[in-house]
């Protein structure tokens, strides 16, 4: 399978943007797309992804900038849940709600930059620490990044099983997190009150090569998760 012109055009801008120094501004997307002889959209998805990975960062109405690589921490903080848990002297245990694979319609496609009607692995499991409900999570992932998911798998550490088995390395994570009111289902498998408010966030993790490996929704309890911001200021 070719690679898409997005990602070409990614390498293209990364190889130029080495020899600038830290918080130079680069050229528009209208010039890209000019230089590279490429659409705007195209230049658009290349200077996206090269903001997700951290290497530009962007200021509204005023432009793109070359990053400080001193001021971005490697994607080990990319942690997943049971790290998480296990390294907090807590005992991490997932139950599966259900699991199927089922073809993308037009919102889970746009996150994970797939087609319609692609395949796609969708993982609904309540995650626990010392048998208390934490985080409900659904996640998404293309079958096109990973054919199979094993069972054994799908009930423990998926970040683990690409990590050491498959020798998929994630390069970046863009996080929103915003709050809601919790619906029957959530309600029930978190132990809330029907409507109380829970955290809710999303994640889209970032491959190495560009790809989007998943998309994933997380409805936590407020009562037994916090979620800690980061942040650092540009210069």
């Amino acid at each position: 399978m070719s690679q898409p012109i997005y990602l070409k055009v990614k390498q293209l801008i990364e190889d130029d943007i080495k020899q600038l120094v830290p918080n130079a501004m680069i050229q528009s997307e209208r010039d890209l797309a000019i230089k590279y002889e490429v659409s705007r959209m195209t230049a658009r998805k290349a200077i996206e992804a090269l903001i997700r990975e951290g290497k530009l960062y962007r200021k509204d109405k005023v432009g793109t900038f070359v990053a400080d690589d001193k001021l971005h921490e490697p994607v080990a903080e990319l942690v997943g849940f049971t790290s998480e848990i296990s390294s907090k002297g807590m005992r991490p245990h997932t139950k599966v709600v259900n699991y199927e694979i089922i073809e993308a319609d037009e919102r889970i496609a746009k996150h994970l930059e797939i087609k319609v009607n692609d395949r796609v692995h969708s993982l609904l499991r309540l995650r626990m620490a010392d048998d208390r409900p934490m985080t409900l999570e659904h996640t998404y992932i293309p079958l096109s990044v990973v054919k199979e998911l094993p069972e054994s798998v799908i009930h423990s550490s998926i970040y683990a099983f690409l990590d050491q088995e498959l020798n998929v390395k994630i390069a970046s994570g863009s996080q929103m997190v915003s709050a809601i009111k919790a619906d029957e289902q959530v309600s029930e498998l978190l132990e809330l009150p029907l409507h109380d408010p829970l955290i809710y966030l999303e994640l889209t993790s970032i491959l190495m090569n560009g790809q989007v490996l998943e998309f994933v929704e997380t409805y936590a309890n407020p009562q037994n998760y916090k979620v800690m911001i980061h942040s650092r200021r540009k210069w």
